[in-house]
């Protein structure tokens, strides 16, 4: 008699054909089809979570685990919180920001991230930095080498020393002063100067702005380092004559003084101008003969052309070019904008300059006062010009702030990247007017009093 048991394994016999015969196309198959996939999962699965309770067992024992920390010239930054560390003299010391670690580390400096678990057992140090130091340094390929702007924060009429603006940024608008437009600016020490065709040109006789129209009232105050910036030319003034208010040669059958002017109009080719001196008329350029014009108590005398030819001359031509032309230059309005100066490194001691109208906002901040504006995201590497002959100028670091760090050494320079950046000359004077920051080196890294 067949028992319970039996049809059990009756039951499970046929289920086993009918699955070979389903699957495998054969009901004669001596294995249950799947059973060695289900084998290997189960076996799969305990193998995993022997290995999984390996690492978690390892891991109470030694939290954390990694030692990387201590590999010199490592920069550690936590992942979880970006705070910086340096590994010194078995202890952990927290920097303030990343110039500062990288002058302490050195040139080899790495980077590594690094858990906060590795760390959290680790002894502190004091905070390493710099005080005032820069708070970053900008990757060697988002520095600048210039244009740059100088320019002046004062308007026409305002009175004082006036103020300096700077700003970094290649990319700053500015419109170009026509050549033959006349700028009249004042100096520190109360003197008129009018700039025209790049180069500026000192007023000492009020006769010249008489001639030209010019109001002193609309000086613009410039300091003297921005001034500096261009080349100077002669100083303006109506020209001295030898022997001037004696009786000199007669010119058309009558006697002049000496130091009368005379004009005589050469058609097509324009008008001649001539003062008398000594032994006759000299030729004088226009100028020259407005500024005169203004100082002579008579008139200007007109000359027929028979009379030039049988008037006794003057070897002396000194006053065709002693001055330049600036008979028909007219005064520049600024209006809104601010006078500036862009100038570009052409060689390595060497700076260009072009005179330039900007907006105000590009130098000048809302109280009027004259600010350094950095390249944005960027900074610039400079070293001081002129240089003195045989020396070697420290290289300069310009931050986004408009903040000038002078580089101790190569090393500096190394460690802080910038030895990959190609520095770029910068008028000495005008480097001067930046707001100064400490002294970049591995020196310069202190430790911080906390809180």
């Amino acid at each position: 008699m067949q028992t319970q048991r039996d049809h059990v394994h009756a039951h499970q016999f046929m289920m086993g054909r009918l699955s070979s015969a389903l699957v495998l196309g054969d009901p004669s198959g001596a294995e249950v089809p799947g059973r060695r996939a289900l084998t290997g999962l189960v076996f799969g699965v305990l193998i995993a979570v022997l290995v999984v309770a390996g690492f978690g067992v390892y891991g109470w024992i030694v939290p954390g685990g990694s030692t990387a920390y201590r590999q010199p010239g490592l920069i550690l930054v936590e992942k979880e919180t970006g705070s910086r560390y340096v590994y010194a003299d078995g202890l952990l010391h927290p920097v303030i920001d990343r110039p500062a670690a990288m002058l302490w580390q050195g040139p080899s400096a790495k980077v590594k991230l690094i858990s906060q678990a590795s760390l959290a057992d680790v002894p502190r140090g004091d905070v390493l930095g710099i005080p005032d130091g820069p708070r970053e340094i900008p990757a060697p390929q988002s520095f600048v080498a210039g244009p740059w702007l100088a320019c002046l924060s004062g308007r026409p009429g305002d009175s004082g020393r006036g103020g300096l603006g700077m700003n970094l940024d290649p990319r700053a608008p500015a419109a170009p002063i026509p050549p033959e437009r006349l700028i009249v600016v004042r100096d520190p020490g109360d003197k008129i100067h009018l700039i025209a065709q790049g180069s500026r040109f000192r007023v000492t006789d009020d006769a010249v702005l008489v001639a030209l129209g010019i109001s002193a009232g609309d000086a613009i105050p410039a300091p003297e380092p921005w001034l500096s910036q261009l080349p100077a030319g002669p100083d303006l003034a109506p020209a001295g004559i030898d022997g001037e208010g004696r009786d000199g040669p007669r010119i058309a059958g009558r006697s002049y003084d000496v130091g009368t002017l005379f004009r005589q109009n050469a058609g097509a080719a324009g008008e001649q101008f001539f003062v008398l001196r000594k032994d006759g008329l000299a030729a004088l350029s226009e100028t020259e003969f407005l500024f005169a014009g203004v100082r002579s108590r008579s008139a200007p005398v007109t000359l027929a052309g028979a009379d030039l030819l049988e008037a006794p001359r003057s070897a002396d031509r000194t006053l065709l070019d002693r001055l330049p032309d600036l008979a028909g230059a007219a005064e520049h309005r600024l209006d809104d904008r601010v006078l500036c100066l862009r100038q570009t490194p052409t060689a390595a001691n060497t700076v260009y300059s072009v005179l330039v109208e900007a907006p105000r906002t590009m130098a000048v901040d809302a109280n009027g006062r004259g600010v350094v504006f950095g390249p944005a995201g960027g900074g610039m590497a400079v070293y001081g010009v002129p240089v003195a002959s045989g020396t070697a100028p420290p290289v300069v670091f310009v931050s986004s702030g408009g903040v000038a760090f002078a580089l101790k050494d190569a090393q500096a320079a190394a460690a802080l990247k910038i030895n990959q950046v190609r520095p770029v000359p910068f008028p000495r004077e005008l480097l001067a007017a930046f707001r100064q920051g400490p002294t970049l080196s591995r020196e310069a890294v202190t430790f911080l009093a906390e809180g």
